[in-house]
């Protein structure tokens, strides 16, 4: 298990903070230190240039032994999965609360996000996406239609119907509607584009 902890405050209420993880098994690996912003990367252990990679993910509702084992049989000892790697990230907390303000974030009341990447040329990129799709089709029985933007593969980010959906439609309507108040020219379109509606 990786876990990844990042604290805003000052470095003696994070240290009193993580005692309770450190404590809970021995590490094999603990980096856990004061980093500048700029090195925030390092926390999810992301390569620092740009390499060829292909990804999915879906929400879960629920991660029951049943998910846990067809995962294992997937991804565990002898199968000989490609895959770089495959993360059952938490969520919940503060990803669970409405803010005061209304916002985009589609998770709310999912425990579980599932991201896995396989890294290759051009030539494997129909043989990692295959195997991608067996991974999230296999957790499809747990799986929730709606998405966390963050984690949408270009495909999925270039896709106007497929961001409704991932959205919401009452989110994706005020997102269209903001756009087309303040960016009725679609200028900011390099990114997972909302067209001005």
């Amino acid at each position: 298990m990786h876990v990844r902890f990042a604290y805003l405050g000052p470095s003696a209420e994070g240290e009193r903070l993580i005692a309770p993880l450190r404590a809970a098994a021995p590490a094999l690996i603990d980096a856990v230190g004061e980093m500048p912003y700029t090195a925030m990367g390092a926390v999810h252990m992301d390569p620092p240039t740009p390499m060829p990679y292909y990804d999915r993910t879906t929400l879960l509702r629920a991660l029951p032994a049943e998910a846990a084992d067809k995962l294992i049989e997937l991804l565990g000892p002898g199968s000989d999965s490609p895959l770089v790697s495959v993360e059952i990230r938490m969520l919940g907390g503060a990803l669970d609360r409405e803010p005061e303000v209304p916002n985009a974030v589609s998770s709310r009341g999912l425990p579980f996000v599932l991201f896995g990447f396989g890294v290759g040329t051009p030539d494997r990129a129909e043989f990692l996406s295959t195997k991608l799709e067996e991974v999230m089709n296999a957790m499809e029985p747990w799986a929730d239609r709606r998405r966390m933007v963050n984690f949408l593969s270009t495909e999925e980010a270039t896709d106007s119907e497929r961001l409704s959906e991932v959205y919401g439609a009452e989110r994706y309507r005020r997102l269209a509607a903001a756009k087309k108040a303040y960016d009725p020219t679609n200028m900011f379109r390099v990114n997972h584009n909302i067209q001005p509606g």
